[in-house]
């Protein structure tokens, strides 16, 4: 089959595949969880002929199909869902409360089974290795699967994430950076109880915490460029025991986000130095804890090109998209890049402007963002083949 005849073929299999994805929307798995999701994988990979590894970074699936002599071009993606209550009303809407496909990881699984399918019928120099990789969300699973050897005999590497900012049909390249890096923040808070119409007495943690909270987002402003992004939020806080008492330690925790690997690697240090002086203007103690947990996304440059060239001979000029800012948000598709060059781009799935962001309760990706996919990477596939 020539590249003239394949949207014939995507013919010939999407609905099938749009149905997998609706029944995987249908019954998500959390991190580390994907049992099910992992066997359904694997079965249909085996009934069209490809050599399935089960089991790859605990629930992780590693299917390959063609000649390993000379190695593998590789395929990420991503299978686990979010502990989110769904809201959108779907006809196949989860059916586990409080759990939820809002990162369209579903989506992903059925465009890696989808290019499955199509590069059967080409002829490769390079052997495809398709990565069903479990834990996204917990920034695990990659770590787990390259444990596991998804990383071996691999010569290059493709990645894709939806992106409900551009609109369905249309596919976004950046070059170098992506997204962010990650770490996480801890900060536990002591002080010294004491009866609340005496605050003078005691040390009050929470008041040392508020401190730290704004203090810190000053900070940022006046002590780091301003030209290297950093994000610090803090997402869970947790103290005192009464009302009118004052708390005697304060624990939060937080996430870190910058683009800038060189700040990356030092900013643990400038944490600790700016929240113990936040802490001891309030008289208390801290004791900070700054984990790493997943490098930035950098793109490769020769695997982007050949990217965006099968997007605009696929698409045209008009719907492929220059991105020009890294995305904040983390991505352990970086993980793979430690190892071999690589590339992700972001899938359009926003349909009749109705956009609902990544992580909500609302998000309702459209599924020919699926056809889409399926085209550019089985294009690029066979474009990195020659």
């Amino acid at each position: 089959m020539n590249m003239d005849n394949l949207d014939k073929k995507l013919d010939l299999v999407i609905n099938e595949i749009i149905d997998i994805r609706r029944h995987i929307h249908a019954h998500p798995e959390l991190s580390g969880l994907e049992h099910q999701t992992a066997i359904l994988i694997a079965g249909y990979l085996r009934n069209i002929g490809w050599e399935v590894k089960e089991s790859i970074g605990r629930t992780g699936i590693i299917a390959e199909f063609g000649p390993s002599d000379n190695g593998y071009i590789g395929l990420r993606v991503d299978m686990d869902a979010l502990p989110i209550h769904e809201n959108t009303n779907l006809d196949f809407s989860s059916t586990l409360d409080g759990v939820m496909h809002a990162c369209g990881h579903d989506l992903h699984i059925s465009i890696g089974l989808g290019v499955a399918k199509l590069i059967q019928e080409f002829k490769l120099k390079f052997g495809l290795r398709i990565i069903f990789q479990p834990a996204e969300e917990i920034a695990c699973g990659a770590k787990w699967m390259i444990e596991d050897g998804a990383t071996e005999n691999l010569k290059k590497i493709i990645g894709i994430h939806v992106f409900p900012e551009l609109p369905v049909g249309k596919v976004g390249i950046k070059e170098g950076s992506l997204t962010a890096a990650a770490g996480e923040l801890s900060i536990e808070i002591n002080g010294k109880s004491g009866h609340g119409a005496r605050p003078y007495e005691g040390i009050d943690s929470i008041w040392a915490a508020s401190k730290i909270i704004s203090g810190i987002q000053e900070a940022v402003t006046r002590e780091l460029n301003a030209l290297d992004p950093l994000v610090i939020t803090f997402g869970k806080i947790n103290g005192g025991k009464a009302y009118n008492i004052l708390a005697e330690k304060v624990t939060i925790l937080g996430t870190v986000r910058c683009t800038n690997v060189d700040l990356f690697d030092n900013i643990g240090q400038w944490l600790n130095s700016t929240i113990s002086s936040l802490g001891r203007t309030c008289g208390a103690e801290c004791v900070i804890n700054f984990r790493k947990i997943t490098p930035p996304v950098n793109n490769d440059l020769e695997i982007n090109r050949v990217l965006r060239e099968s997007a605009l001979n696929l698409f045209g000029y008009e719907n492929v998209i220059e991105l020009q800012k890294p995305s904040m948000g983390a991505e352990d598709f970086a993980e793979f890049l430690n190892y071999v060059p690589g590339s992700m781009f972001r899938l359009g799935v926003t349909k009749n402007d109705k956009f609902f962001p990544l992580h909500s309760a609302e998000f309702n990706p459209d599924e020919m963002a699926i056809r889409v996919a399926i085209k550019l990477i089985t294009d690029t596939i066979i474009r990195l083949n020659e």
